[in-house]
């Protein structure tokens, strides 16, 4: 009887410690390097931004690990354009920039202002902001892989033009 009782012990605490060095998938934030790879490829589906032939800029507001994966991508090709700027700040950029990626909840309606007042796309890395108006969210649902949210309303007031393709792999809200 003791030895079953200490197998069973032994049984749940290695069951209690394995569980707790278990990483969990959780849908939410997409991590910098995950998110600075989708935004990149993403922004190739938007046709007003790729229309355009000078050099593209983003600005990251609230995430200076997600602007230093951008930064990285610095010279890589997006359709006719090239990325040639990455800069960061804790708030609405000061000169003119391309793109806003929003990875700060408190600044969100400064930062939907200021796209829709310029007619540049919003970006995000936590999916929650999509409902309250950026136009693409990327994120991690509860399987670990990638959720793509795209935002109508939010495109439409940043006049952006989606290409098909981005609507048929997104979920859309409006």
């Amino acid at each position: 009887m003791k030895n079953k009782l200490r197998v069973v012990s032994c049984f749940i605490l290695l069951s209690v410690v394995l569980l707790i060095a278990t990483p969990t998938m959780q849908a939410g934030v997409a991590p910098p390097n995950m998110a600075a790879g989708l935004i990149i490829q993403f922004l190739g589906f938007e046709k007003n931004l790729i229309s355009i032939n000078d050099d593209l800029i983003i600005h990251v507001v609230g995430s200076s690990a997600l602007a230093d994966e951008l930064k990285k991508s610095i010279g890589t090709k997006v359709s006719n354009r090239s990325l040639s700027k990455v800069t960061q700040s804790g708030s609405i950029p000061k000169e003119h920039v391309d793109v806003l990626v929003i990875a700060d909840a408190k600044i969100v309606s400064d930062a939907i202002a200021y796209t829709r007042k310029e007619k540049i796309p919003s970006i995000t890395n936590i999916p929650e902001l999509v409902q309250e108006g950026v136009s693409l969210g990327i994120g991690m649902n509860e399987t670990g892989g990638q959720s793509i949210v795209v935002n109508l309303t939010a495109a439409a007031e940043e006049n952006l033009d989606w290409k098909p393709v981005i609507l048929k792999i997104a979920k859309t809200v409006k």
